[in-house]
Formats: structure tokens, sequence, C-alpha cells
């Protein structure tokens, strides 16, 4: 395994308590489930880490790779000495959860995987360098308001200006080189075929409105190709779930980690 930056990150909860590993989704940062952390912290030594390029990490590693994604948050769980953890992620964060799960089974105890699948149907791969050649052209500012506008409802950006701001000030804080660098991952990712083999407890979450991220039709697909996974439906919202119904995203997280 060839030597990555470490990922600017963030622990709380009780020094002896289990650890647990927030991972955020492309144009995210540690702040992303900063609410989950606070709800899960009692019970957890939780971490969560800024993406390469974003936030507060270092820039990505030349021709950064999914591989090297994944294979930094390993190295980052050594330089902590953590040596089992749970994971939680959604979108982008929660494929990179998945992966973890298949590649590392013996570092990981238990997955949280929202609205994401194995692999970008054709159709999103082109849409991603779609927004590759938008993030070029027009810069990340410009893309980030598109970008929220697509994620949250006019009328829940109306009545959760925090939540809209929380967004944008994350993704206008993310570098072109690592927009560019997470979106070239995710496109290149492909881990359905090994899907069936994840022996990891996996709970997956859909959200009801998420149309590209992880529809509903696609993660039953997933649960019924793997027998160690559940699956639960979040009803009356979109992408962004742990923001737009973040009580019922704390229940089953609770639920689910502490089996």
């Amino acid at each position: 395994m060839k030597t990555l930056p470490t990922f600017h990150h963030v622990i709380s909860g009780p020094a002896n308590a289990p650890w647990l590993t927030f991972i955020p989704g492309i144009g995210n940062d540690a702040e992303f489930w900063a609410d989950q952390a606070v709800a899960l912290s009692a019970h957890f030594r939780v971490l969560r880490f800024d993406p390469w390029g974003h936030g507060h990490s270092p820039a990505p590693p030349q021709d950064c790779q999914f591989a090297d994604i994944r294979d930094g948050v390993v190295q980052l769980w050594d330089h902590l000495g953590i040596e089992r953890c749970a994971v939680v992620g959604l979108g982008f964060g929660g494929s990179l959860a998945l992966a973890l799960g298949l590649d590392y089974p013996e570092r990981v105890t238990r997955i949280a995987a929202f609205c994401c699948r194995p692999r970008q149907p054709d159709e999103r791969r082109e849409f991603w360098r779609g927004r590759c050649d938008a993030a070029q052209a027009q810069g990340i500012n410009k893309l980030a308001d598109v970008t929220v506008d697509r994620w949250l409802s006019v009328d829940f950006r109306a009545s959760h200006p925090q939540v809209d701001s929380l967004l944008r000030r994350m993704m206008k804080n993310t570098s072109l080189e690592g927009y560019l660098a997470y979106v070239r991952a995710f496109i290149e990712m492909d881990f359905s075929a090994r899907f069936p083999e994840l022996r990891v407890p996996t709970l997956l979450v859909a959200a009801e409105h998420d149309h590209g991220g992880g529809p509903v039709a696609d993660m039953q697909a997933m649960a019924a190709r793997n027998p160690n996974t559940e699956l639960q439906v979040i009803a009356n919202v979109g992408h962004i779930c742990n923001h737009e119904a973040p009580a019922a995203v704390e229940q089953l997280l609770h639920r689910f980690f502490q089996q």
C-alpha cells in the first residue's frame, strides 16, 4: 500500500468507547455528519474527516484512484491506532463504506450505507462527466449553487436556511482539484460483481425521493443480493436525508449500532 496524505480529522466521544467513522460525500466535509456525531458520541468514539481537497485536508495524491481513497481511510485508522471500526457514509461516502467492508472485513465491524450504489450506471457516469466539465468551465462556486439547488427543495431551503448555508459553504470550500479527483474516482468505481461477497453486517438506507444517488429500487436490488444486509427506506425525503430527516437517521443508527 503506498503512503497517502493524512486527512484532516475530528474526534469526539469517550476514549474507551468503540470506534465509529462517518464518511462524507463529494463536496462535503467533516461537518456533514456533525449532528449525527453529537448524537452517537455518548456511546462511540467518533471519527470524522475532510476528504482530500475538501475543507482542511491536503490535496489528493496524483492520479487519485478509488482504491487510494479507500486505503486513505485505512491509513488514517492506522495513524490513530484504530484496529476495528463501524462505518457510516452517504452517497460516495456510502459506496466507500461498502468497499471498506469488502476489502478490509477484519477492520470493519458494521456498516450503515445511505443512498448509494456499488457502481454508477452508465447514464450517471455521463452525468458526473458533465459535472466535471461544468466545474472546470464555471468554477466550484457556481457548481455549488446548482448542486445544492438540486439537493434541496425550494420549500426546504426556505424553512432550513442553516442547512442550505452549510451545504453551500462545504462545497465552496472544496478545491477544483479535490472535486475532480473524487468525481473521477466515483466514475471508475465498480464493485457490483463482488457485492454479494460482503460479510459485514450492513444497514442499507434509501430515501424515497432520491432518484440519483441510490434510488429505492436499486437499493432494494442490492439488499436482495446479499443476506448480510437489511434495507430501510426513509419516506418523504431526498438524497441528503441526514439533513432532511435527522431524527429518523439518528434513530436508525442508534438501533443498528447498538445491536
